[in-house]
């Protein structure tokens, strides 16, 4: 009887165990993977009502001599797995290959590179969709294709996931295993138009986007106060995307304090002041992305 009654203990913990592992993953892909957030959203939920992380400058990882030029840590790559959903990718044409830049500064990587690692994580994660704003942020060199057929040329081998509308989706369901374009470029011949009405260091409406990019301050409390205002705007309903800059520079020094700086005090304060905010907080784009810092953000949808 007492052997029994051990055996009977001994399956009943194992099977306890199995059941626990059986479950574990599914709750782990649903409430902590952060490569697959958008997952757990119904397909009727409103794009223009989400939380979605978002990297400035978003390949800028090289500066010179470590003052100007670097935005992020992550990779794109990276950043996609810590929950990233908009991409902010600033290119060059230089002798008809397109490569990313930040102004002036090259950041070693091509933009066919950069997309194929996009159109493979879309692949693997078709719950997800990605929002890429294509920018040209430093003029030609010895290119004899334009700028405009070079973008067209290198989003056609991926026309599987990437999609060239003039418009975006409206609903979760519709917006899956997508890659959507926002064209920050003269000529721009593919994805949604955002170059004519594009207005430097302010905050404005373009179509039907609400844009707070005021990047040159001379404090943080003054892009504290541009990112809270951007919120109430989110929260509005009134607008298909809001675009929300976190990131800045400030001119109170010299030379100026770049990307690094202000975002040592705003990304700490986001995170907090974040899980305050009520309704969805729009796009928040900010530089040096974290796992941390995207799962607060995309964390609202979820409250």
């Amino acid at each position: 009887m007492a052997k029994k009654s051990i055996w009977q203990i001994i399956c009943a913990v194992f099977l306890a165990v199995l059941s626990v592992l059986s479950v574990a993953p599914l709750e782990h892909v649903g409430a902590n993977d952060s490569s697959r957030w958008m997952q757990r959203l119904e397909d009727d939920r409103l794009i223009a009502e989400l939380s979605i992380p978002g990297s400035h400058d978003s390949g800028a990882t090289h500066s010179i001599a470590d003052v100007a030029g670097k935005c992020q840590s992550l990779s794109i790559a990276a950043q996609l797995h810590a929950g990233v959903r908009f991409l902010d990718i600033r290119l060059q044409n230089k002798q008809d290959s397109l490569v990313l830049v930040h102004s002036f500064v090259d950041q070693r990587l091509s933009f066919a590179s950069a997309l194929d690692g996009m159109a493979t994580f879309i692949r693997e994660n078709p719950t997800e969709f990605l929002l890429m704003s294509i920018k040209e942020d430093a003029d030609e060199v010895d290119a004899t294709v334009s700028f405009s057929d070079a973008v067209k040329a290198a989003l056609s081998a991926h026309s599987d996931v990437v999609c060239l509308d003039t418009s975006l989706p409206q609903t979760m369901g519709q917006a899956r295993g997508k890659i959507y374009i926002i064209s920050r470029y003269w000529d721009q011949t593919v994805g949604v138009p955002a170059y004519s009405g594009w207005r430097d260091s302010t905050s404005f409406e373009i179509g039907d986007f609400y844009v707070q990019d005021h990047y040159s301050l001379e404090s943080v409390e003054e892009k504290k106060a541009d990112i809270a205002a951007c919120f109430e705007k989110s929260a509005s309903k009134q607008y298909t995307l809001v675009l929300n800059f976190a990131s800045c520079y400030l001119t109170n020094a010299f030379p100026p304090l770049y990307a690094g700086t202000p975002a040592r005090e705003i990304n700490p304060w986001l995170i907090q002041t974040v899980s305050q905010v009520q309704g969805g907080l729009g796009v928040v784009i900010v530089d040096f992305v974290t796992t941390e810092l995207a799962r607060a953000i995309y964390g609202r949808n979820f409250v």
